[in-house]
């Protein structure tokens, strides 16, 4: 995975009361408090950098200035739009020492003086600090004509960039390992043997890993539609218990 965050500031609404002069009956007065979000999502990912497009969005009318801030009040970039819609920023972000060095907000005004700052953006903590989480493995079955193949594919729902993705045995064994463009699944294909075996997919960063629950690989166990195992889960437990007692019972 996200690779994409989201943050804002507060907002809602409050009620006042006018008074009709005539009848003395008090009429509400809905008045609309804004809110400006501050996003980010990764372009591209380097050593010890990240290309990351900021996005600022508010709902006021009309011009907006938005202003992007960077740590110790240093103004990074600004954009005047005539539109609602959102504004995005492309910067360069490098690794720093120290992760207050890399907070990012975002700032609204209008001609006619309303200001809006949003929830401050820690980029250190999302893009270096992020462990993985939410594993995903998907396989399926693939008809060929030099016979069927086994095809896997893994992604992580969320953590720090970059992501190395791994097919292991029951054994520890490494078979491939693959790291694909941040945000993008790892994609593994292998021909199916008389032999079966457990397998599992590992996904690794700078933070910490995740693995997903073992798999039994038996040749025409497995079902032709793609199956998910979300890792770690009750119900990936018992299917693959499940799928063990299928296989005792086919191979009798």
């Amino acid at each position: 995975m996200s690779a994409s965050g989201t943050a804002g500031s507060g907002g809602g609404s409050r009620c006042n009361f006018l008074k009709h002069r005539q009848t003395g009956i008090f009429f509400p007065i809905l008045q609309l408090t804004r809110e400006l979000s501050i996003a980010y999502r990764v372009l591209e990912v380097f050593p010890r950098g990240r290309r990351v497009a900021i996005t600022c969005h508010t709902q006021v009318s009309p011009p907006v200035t938005y202003t992007l801030w960077g740590s110790r009040d240093i103004e990074v970039s600004k954009k005047v739009v005539s539109t609602r819609d959102p504004v995005s920023f492309h910067i360069n972000v490098t690794l720093k020492s120290r992760p207050d060095l890399l907070t990012y907000t975002c700032q609204a005004s209008t001609a006619w003086g309303m200001r809006l700052a949003s929830a401050p953006l820690q980029l250190y903590w999302e893009l270096w600090a992020n462990p993985v989480s939410q594993l995903q493995a998907g396989f399926t079955v693939l008809d060929r004509e030099a016979g069927p193949r086994l095809a896997m594919s893994c992604q992580a729902a969320s953590g720090s960039p970059p992501i190395t993705y791994s097919l292991v045995g029951r054994d520890g064994h490494v078979h491939m390992r693959q790291t694909p463009q941040y945000g993008q699944p790892a994609n593994f294909s292998f021909p199916l043997t008389q032999t079966p075996a457990w397998l599992q997919c590992q996904a690794q960063n700078g933070v910490s890993v995740q693995s997903s629950p073992l798999t039994l690989v038996p040749p025409g166990q497995l079902p032709k539609a793609p199956t998910f195992v979300l890792a770690a889960s009750l119900a990936s437990i018992a299917a693959i218990t499940s799928g063990m007692l299928g296989w005792t019972r086919w191979t009798r």
